[in-house]
């Protein structure tokens, strides 16, 4: 959990600020004194921590039940500290242990148990459908993890139940694990065990791999924590002993650093591109107006010329190029195969001329971009999207292949398939991507500012920590709004998405011209006529 944010007291806000300074600086976090800013920071992926004091913010309460009542989503941080130098002596304690939240201080603490910190349905969720089971919600963690990746153990202890048979138990194939203080840990959907009743476990140590057996449609894993007598002392509402794992868990830290610095991408900085996927090669007119507007990032087309990218190169040093390999999916079923062989000679044209980026396909949860004719479902699509990266990169070995970004928009029968349920199911072939493309669109600024617009990349953000994200298409697509009014909010996502974390370029798909005309890239050889591009090429970033 790498979105953090330290809250202050108001009152002697800069004593405070100093006590925590080693910490902020180590961990390089963000302060705030408003528990509002706080909890709207990087929601929901965020941390909030604070000293946890009396009236140090009297308008909002206790600070811990207000965010617990208020902002559920969150995750919060409380450090019992009452004075500056309380709060120095805790976090420093931190620090020399190498315990950011200070978990592993608890007497009892579970370890992650997968190499993935995202979890994917949170204790007590859907309580629609756990209730037929006698359960008043989720009675676990779903925790990602791919399919035959390594199980541990979150705590010491010894091994009381081995399940080997996939089929006759919700959990299929499972390992029970019983510890210090009562505490028994299930660790369920297994592929096979790799633990023996009676054994004795180590914190962190590999008891099974990943799967999806049993009551279960995608590789994960389903964690239940139970403590003896928990129900018997009221201390749970749910039967069996069963209570929630998460405020136990110690959260890893993931490798977002080390990821943005890989490849082309630079670190900290989404570049600023556009598009131009049209039918022509581009000009030298049109390259000279990319000059002059100082763009960062561009999409061409499948079928652009290797002299126009040579040229493009050589005037723009270090210019980052992305390419859509795309054929015609709305008719007849396309194996992966068939795809491979459509794209594979443009795609060594392209590669040979230095291009590295490929987002493959579009829109793949529409009924027009394959939904339903090649694949099924996400879970189809991911198979074939991951044969048809294995086929190209035995081609191509420094390619770099992005997950396609998706239709926006819900459920439509018979064209378009929830884009968040697709997503869901296709997850192992996102996890397999070197990066996710991510389609933006909107019609007002409060849409521009809502997950469901421009901010869609804050969902995959919070499933996909420290995946590199690209917003491979964005615009405001209503034709009521003005060329100018356009380009104002296009310049705004720019400077928003600057330094946003994991965002590594952001791609403008239609631009406002002179006169409405939705479609003006770059027709004039003295300068853009796009308002856009004369927004950038003035552009203090």
């Amino acid at each position: 959990m790498d979105f953090q944010i330290m809250l202050l007291p108001r009152e002697r806000y800069w004593a405070w600020a100093r006590a925590c300074s080693q910490y902020v600086q180590t961990y390089a976090l963000n302060l705030s004194s408003d528990p509002v800013g706080a909890a709207s920071y990087m929601s929901p992926g965020q941390v909030v921590t604070f000293p946890n004091i009396h009236d140090a913010h009297p308008e909002q309460g206790d600070l811990v039940e207000g965010f617990e009542a208020n902002y559920p989503g969150i995750r919060i941080d409380p450090v019992l500290a009452d004075s500056p130098q309380a709060f120095t002596d805790k976090l420093q304690t931190r620090l020399d242990a190498q315990d950011r939240y200070g978990q592993r201080q608890r007497p009892f603490y579970l370890l992650w148990p997968t190499n993935y910190p995202v979890i994917t349905q949170k204790f007590g969720a859907n309580p629609q459908i756990y209730t037929r089971f006698g359960m008043p919600g989720h009675e676990g963690l779903d925790i990602r993890a791919l399919p035959y990746t390594d199980i541990y153990s979150c705590a010491d202890g010894v091994v009381y139940e081995v399940h080997t048979n996939s089929k006759d138990h919700a959990y299929g194939i499972h390992v029970r694990i019983r510890h210090q203080f009562g505490y028994r840990t299930v660790y369920g959907h297994l592929a096979k065990p790799l633990v023996r009743l009676g054994q004795q476990v180590a914190e962190g140590e590999v008891i099974g791999k990943a799967d999806s057996s049993g009551a279960s449609t995608a590789s994960h894993l389903h964690l239940s924590l139970k403590q003896d007598g928990a129900t018997a002392r009221k201390e749970t509402n749910y039967p069996k002993d069963i209570i929630d794992p998460t405020p136990l868990m110690v959260w890893p830290d993931s490798s977002r650093a080390k990821q943005l610095h890989s490849g082309a991408w630079p670190a900290g900085k989404c570049l600023v591109g556009l598009h131009h996927e049209a039918g022509s090669n581009l000009t030298d007119e049109e390259i000279h107006v990319l000059v002059s507007t100082r763009i960062e990032a561009l999409k061409i087309g499948l079928a652009e010329s290797s002299d126009a990218i040579a040229s493009l190169l050589s005037r723009i040093p270090g210019i980052l190029l992305v390419v859509r390999l795309t054929m015609d999916l709305s008719g007849d079923s396309v194996e992966p195969g068939g795809f491979v062989r459509h794209v594979e000679a443009d795609a060594r044209r392209l590669y040979d001329a230095g291009v590295r980026e490929f987002e493959v396909h579009a829109n793949p949860n529409l009924q027009s971009g394959g939904w339903r004719r090649s694949w099924r479902d996400g879970a189809s699509f991911a198979e074939w999207f991951m044969q048809v990266t294995d086929r190209l990169g035995k081609s191509f070995p420094e390619a770099r292949w992005g997950f396609p970004g998706l239709s926006p928009g819900g459920f439509v029968s018979g064209w378009r398939e929830d884009p968040i349920r697709f997503l869901e199911e296709a997850d192992q072939a996102v996890q397999s991507a070197s990066w996710i493309g991510v389609n933006c669109h909107w019609t007002s600024p409060a849409g521009m500012r809502s997950q469901e617009g421009g901010l869609a990349f804050k969902i995959y953000q919070a499933r996909f920590p420290g995946k590199r994200l690209v917003v491979t298409e964005f615009d405001n697509s209503s034709l009521r709004v003005t060329p100018e009014t356009k380009a104002e909010q296009y310049m705004a996502y720019f400077r928003m998405l600057r330094h946003e974390p994991d965002v590594a370029a952001a791609f403008v798909y239609r631009l406002p011209a002179a006169g409405g005309n939705q479609e003006g890239l770059w027709t004039a050889s003295s300068g853009p006529t796009s308002i856009i591009l004369s927004r950038l090429a003035n552009r203090p970033f």
